[in-house]
Protein backbone atom coordinates (compact mmCIF):
# COMPACT_ATOMS: atom_id res chain seq x y z
CA UNK A 1 0.00 0.00 0.00
CA UNK A 2 1.40 3.38 -0.99
CA UNK A 3 1.98 5.84 1.85
CA UNK A 4 1.17 9.49 1.31
CA UNK A 5 4.24 11.68 1.87
CA UNK A 6 4.13 13.53 5.17
CA UNK A 7 3.18 17.18 4.95
CA UNK A 8 6.09 19.57 5.54
CA UNK A 9 5.39 21.82 8.53
CA UNK A 10 5.19 25.44 7.48
CA UNK A 11 5.07 24.68 3.75
CA UNK A 12 3.34 27.47 1.91
CA UNK A 13 0.24 26.71 -0.13
CA UNK A 14 0.76 27.24 -3.86
CA UNK A 15 -0.49 30.60 -5.11
CA UNK A 16 -3.86 30.45 -6.83
CA UNK A 17 -4.12 31.18 -10.53
CA UNK A 18 -7.18 32.16 -12.49
CA UNK A 19 -9.89 29.49 -12.31
CA UNK A 20 -8.55 28.08 -9.06
CA UNK A 21 -5.60 26.14 -10.53
CA UNK A 22 -2.47 25.86 -8.37
CA UNK A 23 0.87 27.14 -9.60
CA UNK A 24 3.93 25.39 -8.15
CA UNK A 25 7.07 27.48 -8.39
CA UNK A 26 10.18 25.99 -9.95
CA UNK A 27 12.30 24.02 -7.45
CA UNK A 28 9.59 24.39 -4.76
CA UNK A 29 9.45 20.67 -4.02
CA UNK A 30 8.53 20.31 -0.37
CA UNK A 31 4.86 20.92 0.26
CA UNK A 32 1.74 19.32 1.65
CA UNK A 33 -0.16 16.89 -0.53
CA UNK A 34 -3.32 18.13 1.20
CA UNK A 35 -3.15 21.37 -0.81
CA UNK A 36 -5.89 21.87 -3.44
CA UNK A 37 -5.27 19.58 -6.39
CA UNK A 38 -4.33 20.92 -9.78
CA UNK A 39 -6.92 21.32 -12.50
CA UNK A 40 -6.66 18.81 -15.35
CA UNK A 41 -9.62 19.87 -17.41
CA UNK A 42 -12.24 18.98 -14.82
CA UNK A 43 -13.35 20.98 -11.78
CA UNK A 44 -10.97 20.22 -8.88
CA UNK A 45 -12.31 18.49 -5.82
CA UNK A 46 -10.75 18.59 -2.37
CA UNK A 47 -8.43 15.83 -1.23
CA UNK A 48 -9.29 14.16 2.01
CA UNK A 49 -6.59 13.31 4.52
CA UNK A 50 -6.57 9.58 3.78
CA UNK A 51 -3.59 8.15 1.94
CA UNK A 52 -4.19 6.82 -1.55
CA UNK A 53 -4.36 3.06 -1.84
CA UNK A 54 -2.72 1.07 -4.60
CA UNK A 55 -4.77 -1.97 -3.73
CA UNK A 56 -7.62 -2.82 -6.14
CA UNK A 57 -11.01 -2.29 -4.52
CA UNK A 58 -12.24 -5.76 -5.43
CA UNK A 59 -11.49 -8.96 -7.37
CA UNK A 60 -9.69 -8.44 -10.68
CA UNK A 61 -11.78 -9.37 -13.70
CA UNK A 62 -10.85 -12.63 -15.41
CA UNK A 63 -10.96 -12.31 -19.22
CA UNK A 64 -9.36 -15.66 -20.02
CA UNK A 65 -10.44 -16.94 -23.42
CA UNK A 66 -12.31 -13.78 -24.42
CA UNK A 67 -11.42 -11.46 -27.29
CA UNK A 68 -10.54 -8.02 -25.95
CA UNK A 69 -9.72 -4.60 -27.32
CA UNK A 70 -7.12 -2.54 -25.47
CA UNK A 71 -7.65 1.22 -25.57
CA UNK A 72 -4.22 2.51 -24.54
CA UNK A 73 -3.92 6.20 -23.68
CA UNK A 74 -0.98 8.17 -22.37
CA UNK A 75 1.06 11.27 -23.16
CA UNK A 76 4.47 11.17 -24.77
CA UNK A 77 7.25 9.64 -22.68
CA UNK A 78 4.81 7.97 -20.29
CA UNK A 79 5.93 4.46 -21.31
CA UNK A 80 3.00 3.75 -23.62
CA UNK A 81 4.99 2.53 -26.61
CA UNK A 82 7.26 0.45 -24.37
CA UNK A 83 4.25 -1.22 -22.77
CA UNK A 84 2.59 -1.90 -26.12
CA UNK A 85 5.76 -3.42 -27.56
CA UNK A 86 6.07 -5.68 -24.52
CA UNK A 87 2.43 -6.81 -24.76
CA UNK A 88 2.67 -7.48 -28.49
CA UNK A 89 5.82 -9.53 -27.97
CA UNK A 90 4.07 -11.51 -25.23
CA UNK A 91 1.13 -12.13 -27.56
CA UNK A 92 3.43 -13.27 -30.37
CA UNK A 93 5.20 -15.66 -27.99
CA UNK A 94 1.88 -17.40 -27.27
CA UNK A 95 0.78 -17.44 -30.90
CA UNK A 96 -2.09 -15.01 -30.33
CA UNK A 97 -3.35 -13.11 -33.36
CA UNK A 98 -3.78 -9.45 -32.49
CA UNK A 99 -4.80 -6.42 -34.50
CA UNK A 100 -2.49 -3.52 -33.67
CA UNK A 101 -3.27 0.05 -34.65
CA UNK A 102 -1.53 3.37 -34.06
CA UNK A 103 -4.02 6.23 -33.90
CA UNK A 104 -1.98 8.75 -31.93
CA UNK A 105 -2.24 12.00 -33.92
CA UNK A 106 1.16 13.16 -32.65
CA UNK A 107 3.31 10.03 -32.48
CA UNK A 108 2.85 6.71 -34.25
CA UNK A 109 6.28 5.32 -33.42
CA UNK A 110 4.82 1.90 -32.56
CA UNK A 111 4.81 1.14 -36.29
CA UNK A 112 8.58 1.69 -36.38
CA UNK A 113 9.14 -1.14 -33.89
CA UNK A 114 6.43 -3.66 -34.77
CA UNK A 115 5.59 -5.01 -38.22
CA UNK A 116 1.98 -5.04 -39.32
CA UNK A 117 0.73 -2.09 -37.28
CA UNK A 118 -2.23 -0.47 -39.04
CA UNK A 119 -2.64 3.30 -39.20
CA UNK A 120 -5.35 5.66 -40.39
CA UNK A 121 -4.33 7.32 -43.67
CA UNK A 122 -4.77 10.76 -42.11
CA UNK A 123 -4.56 12.65 -38.81
CA UNK A 124 -7.82 14.51 -39.45
CA UNK A 125 -9.98 13.91 -36.37
CA UNK A 126 -13.28 13.01 -38.04
CA UNK A 127 -11.61 10.63 -40.49
CA UNK A 128 -9.63 8.92 -37.72
CA UNK A 129 -12.83 8.51 -35.67
CA UNK A 130 -14.54 6.87 -38.67
CA UNK A 131 -11.50 4.61 -39.15
CA UNK A 132 -11.60 3.62 -35.47
CA UNK A 133 -15.31 2.84 -35.70
CA UNK A 134 -14.70 0.56 -38.68
CA UNK A 135 -11.89 -1.24 -36.85
CA UNK A 136 -14.08 -1.81 -33.79
CA UNK A 137 -16.93 -3.04 -35.97
CA UNK A 138 -14.57 -5.58 -37.55
CA UNK A 139 -13.24 -6.68 -34.15
CA UNK A 140 -16.77 -7.21 -32.82
CA UNK A 141 -18.02 -9.04 -35.91
CA UNK A 142 -14.95 -11.28 -36.18
CA UNK A 143 -14.39 -11.64 -32.40
CA UNK A 144 -10.82 -10.41 -32.74
CA UNK A 145 -8.50 -8.97 -30.11
CA UNK A 146 -6.84 -5.63 -30.77
CA UNK A 147 -4.39 -3.14 -29.25
CA UNK A 148 -5.16 0.50 -30.03
CA UNK A 149 -2.44 3.11 -29.42
CA UNK A 150 -4.53 6.23 -28.83
CA UNK A 151 -1.83 8.47 -27.43
CA UNK A 152 -2.48 11.40 -25.14
CA UNK A 153 -3.87 13.83 -27.69
CA UNK A 154 -6.32 11.49 -29.38
CA UNK A 155 -9.82 12.77 -30.10
CA UNK A 156 -11.09 9.85 -32.18
CA UNK A 157 -12.36 7.80 -29.23
CA UNK A 158 -13.82 10.91 -27.64
CA UNK A 159 -15.75 11.67 -30.83
CA UNK A 160 -16.99 8.11 -31.02
CA UNK A 161 -18.14 8.24 -27.40
CA UNK A 162 -20.07 11.43 -28.12
CA UNK A 163 -22.10 9.48 -30.69
CA UNK A 164 -22.14 6.13 -28.85
CA UNK A 165 -21.73 6.76 -25.10
CA UNK A 166 -22.59 3.12 -24.37
CA UNK A 167 -19.69 1.84 -26.49
CA UNK A 168 -18.39 -0.36 -23.68
CA UNK A 169 -21.77 -2.06 -23.24
CA UNK A 170 -22.13 -2.51 -27.01
CA UNK A 171 -18.77 -4.26 -27.15
CA UNK A 172 -19.62 -6.52 -24.20
CA UNK A 173 -22.91 -7.50 -25.85
CA UNK A 174 -20.95 -8.37 -29.01
CA UNK A 175 -18.71 -10.69 -26.98
CA UNK A 176 -15.61 -8.47 -27.02
CA UNK A 177 -14.29 -7.04 -23.75
CA UNK A 178 -13.08 -3.42 -23.71
CA UNK A 179 -9.88 -2.86 -21.72
CA UNK A 180 -8.80 0.68 -20.79
CA UNK A 181 -5.09 1.17 -20.14
CA UNK A 182 -3.63 4.49 -19.00
CA UNK A 183 0.14 5.00 -18.85
CA UNK A 184 1.07 7.67 -16.34
CA UNK A 185 4.11 9.68 -15.36
CA UNK A 186 4.41 11.79 -12.20
CA UNK A 187 2.74 14.85 -13.78
CA UNK A 188 -0.84 15.57 -12.78
CA UNK A 189 -1.63 16.46 -16.40
CA UNK A 190 -0.95 12.83 -17.33
CA UNK A 191 -4.35 12.07 -15.76
CA UNK A 192 -6.18 14.10 -18.42
CA UNK A 193 -7.22 11.16 -20.61
CA UNK A 194 -8.35 9.13 -17.60
CA UNK A 195 -10.42 12.01 -16.24
CA UNK A 196 -11.91 12.81 -19.64
CA UNK A 197 -12.98 9.27 -20.55
CA UNK A 198 -14.28 8.48 -17.07
CA UNK A 199 -16.37 11.66 -17.26
CA UNK A 200 -17.80 10.37 -20.55
CA UNK A 201 -18.66 7.15 -18.65
CA UNK A 202 -16.20 5.07 -20.64
CA UNK A 203 -15.06 3.11 -17.62
CA UNK A 204 -14.59 -0.57 -18.52
CA UNK A 205 -14.50 -3.03 -15.64
CA UNK A 206 -11.06 -3.96 -17.00
CA UNK A 207 -9.09 -0.75 -16.42
CA UNK A 208 -5.41 -0.52 -15.46
CA UNK A 209 -3.42 2.52 -14.36
CA UNK A 210 0.24 1.97 -15.31
CA UNK A 211 2.64 4.08 -13.22
CA UNK A 212 5.99 4.34 -14.99
CA UNK A 213 8.84 4.03 -12.47
CA UNK A 214 11.31 4.93 -15.21
CA UNK A 215 10.28 8.58 -14.80
CA UNK A 216 11.13 8.71 -11.09
CA UNK A 217 14.23 10.65 -10.07
CA UNK A 218 16.86 8.53 -8.26
CA UNK A 219 16.61 11.02 -5.39
CA UNK A 220 12.94 10.21 -4.74
CA UNK A 221 10.86 7.21 -3.84
CA UNK A 222 8.24 6.29 -6.41
CA UNK A 223 5.49 7.16 -3.94
CA UNK A 224 6.97 10.61 -3.37
CA UNK A 225 7.44 11.27 -7.08
CA UNK A 226 3.88 10.21 -7.88
CA UNK A 227 2.37 11.85 -4.79
CA UNK A 228 0.25 14.37 -6.67
CA UNK A 229 -1.02 11.69 -9.06
CA UNK A 230 -1.78 9.06 -6.41
CA UNK A 231 -3.73 11.56 -4.35
CA UNK A 232 -5.69 13.15 -7.17
CA UNK A 233 -9.42 12.50 -7.18
CA UNK A 234 -9.34 11.24 -10.79
CA UNK A 235 -6.88 8.50 -9.80
CA UNK A 236 -8.47 7.66 -6.47
CA UNK A 237 -12.00 7.47 -7.87
CA UNK A 238 -10.87 5.17 -10.68
CA UNK A 239 -9.21 2.82 -8.16
CA UNK A 240 -12.30 2.96 -5.94
CA UNK A 241 -14.49 1.76 -8.81
CA UNK A 242 -12.15 -1.14 -9.60
CA UNK A 243 -9.26 0.11 -11.75
CA UNK A 244 -6.03 -1.82 -11.14
CA UNK A 245 -2.92 0.28 -10.35
CA UNK A 246 0.38 -1.22 -11.49
CA UNK A 247 3.96 -0.02 -11.12
CA UNK A 248 5.80 -0.44 -14.43
CA UNK A 249 9.44 -1.37 -13.70
CA UNK A 250 12.28 0.89 -14.74
CA UNK A 251 14.43 -0.12 -17.70
CA UNK A 252 17.90 1.42 -17.56
CA UNK A 253 17.76 4.53 -19.78
CA UNK A 254 21.03 3.76 -21.56
CA UNK A 255 19.82 0.27 -22.41
CA UNK A 256 16.42 1.54 -23.51
CA UNK A 257 18.04 4.10 -25.79
CA UNK A 258 20.30 1.48 -27.39
CA UNK A 259 17.34 -0.85 -28.00
CA UNK A 260 15.38 2.01 -29.53
CA UNK A 261 18.24 3.20 -31.72
CA UNK A 262 18.85 -0.33 -33.03
CA UNK A 263 15.11 -1.03 -33.42
CA UNK A 264 15.44 -4.28 -31.49
CA UNK A 265 12.62 -6.22 -29.95
CA UNK A 266 13.05 -6.85 -26.24
CA UNK A 267 13.48 -10.58 -26.81
CA UNK A 268 16.21 -10.03 -29.41
CA UNK A 269 17.92 -7.58 -27.08
CA UNK A 270 17.73 -10.05 -24.20
CA UNK A 271 19.10 -12.92 -26.28
CA UNK A 272 21.93 -10.94 -27.91
CA UNK A 273 20.46 -11.35 -31.38
CA UNK A 274 19.86 -9.04 -34.33
CA UNK A 275 16.88 -8.70 -36.69
CA UNK A 276 17.06 -10.80 -39.84
CA UNK A 277 17.08 -9.12 -43.23
CA UNK A 278 18.48 -5.81 -42.03
CA UNK A 279 21.87 -4.18 -41.97
CA UNK A 280 23.87 -5.39 -38.95
CA UNK A 281 23.46 -3.19 -35.89
CA UNK A 282 25.31 -5.29 -33.34
CA UNK A 283 23.77 -7.11 -30.38
CA UNK A 284 23.63 -5.75 -26.86
CA UNK A 285 26.61 -6.48 -24.64
CA UNK A 286 26.34 -9.18 -21.96
CA UNK A 287 25.65 -6.83 -19.04
CA UNK A 288 22.96 -4.95 -20.92
CA UNK A 289 21.40 -8.26 -21.95
CA UNK A 290 21.29 -9.14 -18.26
CA UNK A 291 19.54 -5.84 -17.52
CA UNK A 292 16.93 -6.53 -20.18
CA UNK A 293 16.41 -10.06 -18.86
CA UNK A 294 15.84 -8.72 -15.35
CA UNK A 295 13.46 -6.02 -16.62
CA UNK A 296 11.39 -8.49 -18.64
CA UNK A 297 11.08 -10.75 -15.61
CA UNK A 298 10.02 -7.75 -13.51
CA UNK A 299 7.46 -6.76 -16.16
CA UNK A 300 6.03 -10.26 -16.17
CA UNK A 301 5.65 -10.14 -12.40
CA UNK A 302 4.20 -6.61 -12.35
CA UNK A 303 1.59 -7.39 -15.00
CA UNK A 304 0.66 -10.79 -13.55
CA UNK A 305 -2.58 -9.47 -11.95
CA UNK A 306 -3.95 -8.56 -15.39
CA UNK A 307 -2.42 -11.42 -17.35
CA UNK A 308 -5.86 -12.68 -18.37
CA UNK A 309 -6.42 -9.30 -20.05
CA UNK A 310 -3.57 -9.91 -22.49
CA UNK A 311 -4.77 -10.47 -26.06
Amino acid sequence: MATKPTAIPGADAPPAAEGGASIVRLFQRKRSFDAPEATIGLPPSALDAAASSLTPSGPILDLTGKPKVWFVSGPGRSGKTTLLRYILEAAAATGSEVLAAALDPQNRSLAAFVDGVDQPPTNEAASVAAWLEELLRFAMEEKRSALLDLGGGDTSLSRLLDDAPDLGDVMEEAGVSPVAIYTLGPRVDDLSSLASFEKKVFAPAATALILNEGLVSPTQSREEAFGWVLNHSAFREAVARGAVPIWMPRLDATVANEIEAKRLSFSLARDGQEPQGRAPVGPLGPLNRSRVRKWMASMDQALAPIRSWFP
